[in-house]
């Protein structure tokens, strides 16, 4: 047998190792110190797609070390730890995470069965069980962690069909007919839409519920969506309530939807990807009443938790659901295809092998208790309140509705263009933003609903002040400037 060969005695090096860590966490925390201060020229530097791959084609041409790439990792990426960062719903992490990641992966007990991972997988159904009771849903529940709602959202639509098909039609196994369907609302997020597909069900599969003018679903909008997707031959299958929605963080009546799926025999799924959280606030729980009469629940920690993504719960009100969407023997991995083995996870998610997600939460809690979730929201959804304010104290700017959640959208209104088209303020609003991501300093995004387009903040970093709202108010006020004298 040949020796081990010098490369691979450098890569699994202790001492080399501990040298690289060191160097790279001290980077990690100058980063922190300068972008809390505020002291970065942006809070993304935004560089053109080509531009950016053009860069990457030719730094990866000349490797200077480990240290070196993540330093210009760090330079070139998104700074979320910013309190000028206000785009897209992703989160700041505590910093601490980071260092959990660094264990989690070099330990790398990830997998379908207990034997991978045993840690990960106690932890996951100890944890799974007991925040879905701080949750409010009913003792028996439980779940299983997985990457991401969208997988979440795709699984928990799976359980829905298997419940009611029943148990003398498994629909895993035997297949379906591709008649089944959801009811959704219109401003759901796009995953739904994309599992019902995935599950064979179509674009027809997808009944899309009205909403009001606050982008909530309403009673009349249930009832008529369920009568027509009825009348064309669909088996409505799941009720899903929003918590909320992406675009405006509009949160769906859960007590409305829950009434309404008991009434017809459907399973009620909630995608709480974002703002399920509110739970854990006193002042906000309102916002989530009758969360804990779903059958299903999809929450991610990587949003408004302070955990790195991708980190997803999904609950089920009973421990027993979470079998429901798959029913496969792998003979190579369990012994008995039959027996509900919830320490072998495989039986449960559609992943087999995933990240040692549980350790994540669990560090939370250990440093810090479930009640800084509760002080999180509080302080976020306090900022979307606080910006929603200011717009509306600026007579030149307007709000698409007042806020329930941390996203608030708004746009800003020039006495210029008071008498434009709808169609101008669209493109005004649009070049606005393009001007606005390449210049900074801070960051925000763009969505349209109602056929208007409006700016999109989503207030992730609890370090953000009134003042760096303010700021940001002035700037998109001085860069359009510009626009209109052209």
């Amino acid at each position: 047998m040949n020796a081990l060969h010098p490369l691979l005695r450098k890569a699994y090096d202790p001492d080399r190792f501990g040298k690289l860590a060191r160097d790279i966490v001290a980077d990690l925390e100058q980063h922190l110190r300068e972008v809390q201060s505020r002291h970065t020229q942006r809070s993304m530097p935004w560089t053109p797609p080509d531009d950016e791959r053009g860069f990457w084609e030719g730094r990866l041409n000349r490797p200077e070390g480990l240290v070196e790439l993540m330093r210009l990792v760090v330079e070139r990426s998104n700074r979320l730890q910013d309190p000028r960062y206000m785009g897209h719903q992703v989160a700041v992490p505590f910093p601490d995470g980071a260092l959990v990641g660094m264990v989690t992966d070099m330990l790398n007990n990830g997998g379908a069965i207990y034997e991978m991972g045993p840690t990960n997988s106690a932890m996951e159904e100890v944890l799974m069980s007991r925040i879905g009771r701080m949750m409010g849903l009913p003792d028996g529940c439980g779940g299983v962690m997985c990457h991401g709602g969208t997988l979440a959202n795709l699984v928990a639509l799976l359980a829905a069909r298997g419940w009611k098909a029943g148990p003398d039609a498994d629909p895993w196994t035997q297949g379906d007919d591709g008649l089944g369907a959801v009811l959704v609302s219109d401003q759901a997020h796009y995953c739904v839409d994309r599992a019902v597909r995935i599950m064979g069900w179509g674009a027809e599969g997808v009944g899309l519920v009205a909403t009001d003018a606050r982008h909530k679903m309403t009673g009349e909008g249930l009832t008529e969506a369920l009568r027509d997707m009825e009348a064309r031959g669909r088996r409505v299958v799941s009720v899903v309530g929003s918590a909320c929605t992406t675009s405006s963080g509009a949160y769906d009546d859960l007590n409305l939807l829950a009434d309404f799926a008991e009434e017809h025999g459907l399973w009620f799924h909630v995608d709480g990807a974002h703002g399920a959280p509110a739970v854990f606030s006193e002042r906000y729980a309102h916002l989530v009443a009758g969360l804990g009469r779903a059958h299903s629940v999809a929450m991610d920690f990587h949003k408004v938790m302070g955990v790195p993504a991708l980190c997803t719960g999904l609950w089920y009100g009973r421990h027993d659901h979470s079998f429901l969407p798959f029913t496969q023997a792998a003979e190579y991995l369990w012994s008995d295809a039959e027996e509900p083995e919830w320490w072998n996870f495989g039986k449960r998610t559609f992943e087999c092998t995933k990240r040692m997600l549980s350790t994540r939460v669990a560090a939370v809690l250990e440093e810090y208790g479930a009640e800084i979730w509760g002080h999180l929201i509080d302080r976020l959804f306090d900022l979307g309140r606080e910006l929603a304010d200011q717009v509306e104290r600026r007579p030149d700017f307007e709000s698409a509705m007042p806020p329930e959640a941390n996203i608030v959208c708004f746009r800003h209104v020039p006495e210029s263009m008071n008498s434009t088209s709808s169609e101008e303020l669209n493109a005004f609003t649009a070049a606005l933003r393009k001007k606005h991501l390449e210049e900074g300093p801070q960051y925000v995004v763009m969505t349209r609903f109602g056929g208007e387009t409006w700016l999109r903040c989503t207030l992730m970093n609890p370090l953000t002040e009134a003042e760096d709202l303010e700021a940001m108010l002035d700037r998109i006020a001085f860069l359009a400037q510009d626009l209109t004298l052209q």
